[in-house]
Protein backbone atom coordinates (compact mmCIF):
# COMPACT_ATOMS: atom_id res chain seq x y z
CA UNK A 1 0.00 0.00 0.00
CA UNK A 2 1.14 3.36 -0.79
CA UNK A 3 0.67 4.42 2.67
CA UNK A 4 2.96 2.17 3.87
CA UNK A 5 7.26 3.25 4.52
CA UNK A 6 8.41 0.00 5.48
CA UNK A 7 6.25 -3.46 4.65
CA UNK A 8 8.47 -6.06 6.08
CA UNK A 9 8.29 -4.22 9.27
CA UNK A 10 4.91 -3.01 9.52
CA UNK A 11 2.58 -4.49 11.05
CA UNK A 12 -0.38 -5.25 9.22
CA UNK A 13 -2.88 -7.41 11.61
CA UNK A 14 -2.90 -4.65 13.69
CA UNK A 15 -3.60 -2.49 11.76
CA UNK A 16 -6.72 -0.31 11.44
CA UNK A 17 -9.69 -1.03 9.04
CA UNK A 18 -10.08 2.96 8.29
CA UNK A 19 -6.37 3.17 7.47
CA UNK A 20 -6.40 -0.22 5.30
CA UNK A 21 -9.62 1.29 3.27
CA UNK A 22 -7.73 4.62 2.68
CA UNK A 23 -4.65 2.74 1.51
CA UNK A 24 -6.76 0.39 -0.53
CA UNK A 25 -8.63 3.57 -1.98
CA UNK A 26 -4.93 5.66 -2.64
CA UNK A 27 -3.84 2.45 -4.49
CA UNK A 28 -6.80 2.22 -6.81
CA UNK A 29 -6.59 5.90 -7.30
CA UNK A 30 -3.28 6.08 -8.56
CA UNK A 31 -3.58 2.49 -10.02
CA UNK A 32 -6.43 4.15 -12.38
CA UNK A 33 -4.30 7.28 -12.95
CA UNK A 34 -0.98 5.11 -14.18
CA UNK A 35 -3.70 3.24 -15.97
CA UNK A 36 -5.30 5.41 -18.47
CA UNK A 37 -1.60 7.34 -18.82
CA UNK A 38 -0.43 4.39 -20.40
CA UNK A 39 -3.68 3.74 -22.22
CA UNK A 40 -3.11 7.39 -23.22
CA UNK A 41 0.36 6.98 -24.28
CA UNK A 42 -0.36 3.88 -26.10
CA UNK A 43 -3.28 4.77 -28.51
CA UNK A 44 -2.70 4.28 -31.89
CA UNK A 45 0.24 2.09 -31.38
CA UNK A 46 0.27 -1.50 -32.88
CA UNK A 47 0.32 -3.28 -29.65
CA UNK A 48 -2.79 -1.97 -28.68
CA UNK A 49 -4.43 -4.25 -31.42
CA UNK A 50 -3.01 -7.54 -29.53
CA UNK A 51 -4.09 -5.49 -25.83
CA UNK A 52 -7.69 -5.06 -27.37
CA UNK A 53 -8.53 -8.40 -29.44
CA UNK A 54 -6.19 -10.67 -26.83
CA UNK A 55 -5.29 -9.81 -23.67
CA UNK A 56 -8.86 -7.66 -22.58
CA UNK A 57 -10.90 -10.47 -23.91
CA UNK A 58 -8.77 -13.45 -21.55
CA UNK A 59 -8.88 -10.95 -18.67
CA UNK A 60 -12.11 -12.42 -17.26
CA UNK A 61 -10.86 -15.74 -18.34
CA UNK A 62 -7.80 -15.83 -16.16
CA UNK A 63 -10.00 -13.91 -13.23
CA UNK A 64 -12.18 -16.75 -12.71
CA UNK A 65 -9.14 -19.10 -12.84
CA UNK A 66 -7.76 -17.07 -9.92
CA UNK A 67 -11.03 -17.19 -8.44
CA UNK A 68 -11.73 -20.95 -8.40
CA UNK A 69 -8.27 -21.89 -8.29
CA UNK A 70 -7.55 -25.10 -10.98
CA UNK A 71 -8.67 -28.87 -10.29
CA UNK A 72 -5.18 -30.60 -10.37
CA UNK A 73 -5.13 -34.49 -10.79
CA UNK A 74 -2.70 -35.69 -8.19
CA UNK A 75 -2.37 -38.78 -9.34
CA UNK A 76 -1.04 -37.88 -12.78
CA UNK A 77 0.73 -34.73 -11.31
CA UNK A 78 2.56 -37.44 -8.68
CA UNK A 79 3.41 -39.54 -12.07
CA UNK A 80 5.29 -36.92 -14.15
CA UNK A 81 7.22 -35.72 -10.95
CA UNK A 82 8.44 -39.37 -10.57
CA UNK A 83 9.03 -39.58 -14.47
CA UNK A 84 10.76 -36.32 -14.73
CA UNK A 85 13.18 -37.42 -11.63
CA UNK A 86 13.88 -40.51 -12.98
CA UNK A 87 14.91 -38.77 -16.19
CA UNK A 88 16.91 -36.20 -14.44
CA UNK A 89 19.00 -39.32 -12.55
CA UNK A 90 19.67 -40.55 -15.95
CA UNK A 91 20.92 -37.30 -17.02
CA UNK A 92 23.07 -36.59 -14.03
CA UNK A 93 24.52 -40.56 -14.15
CA UNK A 94 25.26 -39.37 -18.04
CA UNK A 95 27.16 -36.23 -17.13
CA UNK A 96 29.15 -38.33 -15.16
CA UNK A 97 30.55 -40.43 -17.58
CA UNK A 98 31.71 -36.93 -19.57
CA UNK A 99 35.62 -36.10 -19.47
CA UNK A 100 36.49 -33.69 -17.04
CA UNK A 101 33.57 -34.75 -14.26
CA UNK A 102 34.69 -36.70 -11.76
CA UNK A 103 32.68 -39.05 -9.64
CA UNK A 104 33.37 -37.32 -6.55
CA UNK A 105 32.02 -33.71 -8.12
CA UNK A 106 28.90 -32.40 -6.87
CA UNK A 107 26.73 -31.28 -9.98
CA UNK A 108 24.56 -29.13 -7.74
CA UNK A 109 27.50 -27.66 -6.02
CA UNK A 110 28.27 -23.65 -7.53
CA UNK A 111 32.30 -24.03 -6.40
CA UNK A 112 32.08 -28.02 -8.69
CA UNK A 113 30.53 -26.33 -11.43
CA UNK A 114 32.44 -23.22 -12.07
CA UNK A 115 35.57 -25.91 -11.82
CA UNK A 116 33.78 -28.43 -14.36
CA UNK A 117 32.93 -25.57 -16.72
CA UNK A 118 36.14 -23.18 -16.24
CA UNK A 119 39.03 -23.38 -14.35
CA UNK A 120 39.50 -26.88 -14.37
CA UNK A 121 42.38 -28.32 -16.71
CA UNK A 122 40.78 -30.95 -17.86
CA UNK A 123 37.50 -29.35 -17.87
CA UNK A 124 35.78 -28.06 -20.54
CA UNK A 125 37.65 -24.67 -20.39
CA UNK A 126 35.58 -22.25 -21.52
CA UNK A 127 34.77 -18.20 -20.94
CA UNK A 128 32.57 -17.59 -18.64
CA UNK A 129 30.13 -15.27 -20.61
CA UNK A 130 28.67 -13.68 -17.35
CA UNK A 131 30.03 -13.51 -13.62
CA UNK A 132 28.38 -12.94 -10.15
CA UNK A 133 28.25 -9.32 -8.43
CA UNK A 134 31.48 -10.69 -6.74
CA UNK A 135 33.38 -11.47 -9.56
CA UNK A 136 33.40 -15.20 -9.86
CA UNK A 137 32.17 -17.22 -13.10
CA UNK A 138 28.29 -17.25 -13.10
CA UNK A 139 26.87 -20.80 -13.54
CA UNK A 140 22.76 -19.14 -12.71
CA UNK A 141 20.38 -20.69 -15.47
CA UNK A 142 20.27 -18.03 -18.00
CA UNK A 143 24.32 -18.50 -18.30
CA UNK A 144 24.12 -21.94 -18.46
CA UNK A 145 21.62 -20.91 -21.21
CA UNK A 146 24.15 -18.74 -22.96
CA UNK A 147 27.02 -21.34 -22.61
CA UNK A 148 24.84 -23.99 -24.66
CA UNK A 149 23.40 -21.84 -27.49
CA UNK A 150 27.33 -20.82 -28.13
CA UNK A 151 28.25 -24.60 -27.83
CA UNK A 152 25.31 -25.51 -29.90
CA UNK A 153 26.38 -22.83 -32.78
CA UNK A 154 29.82 -23.82 -32.50
CA UNK A 155 29.09 -27.64 -33.32
CA UNK A 156 26.85 -26.30 -36.09
CA UNK A 157 29.60 -24.40 -38.18
CA UNK A 158 31.99 -27.45 -37.78
CA UNK A 159 29.02 -29.41 -39.15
Amino acid sequence: MLTIRNPKTHDWAGMALSDVVHGNALDTYFTLKLFDLICEKMEGQPVMKLVEEVIMPSLETFATMEYNGLEVDTTALKSVGKELNHSNMEEEDFLYTCKGILKTDNLASTKDLVEILYTREEGMGLYPPDRTGKGTPSTAAPTIKLLLEYIDAELEKRG
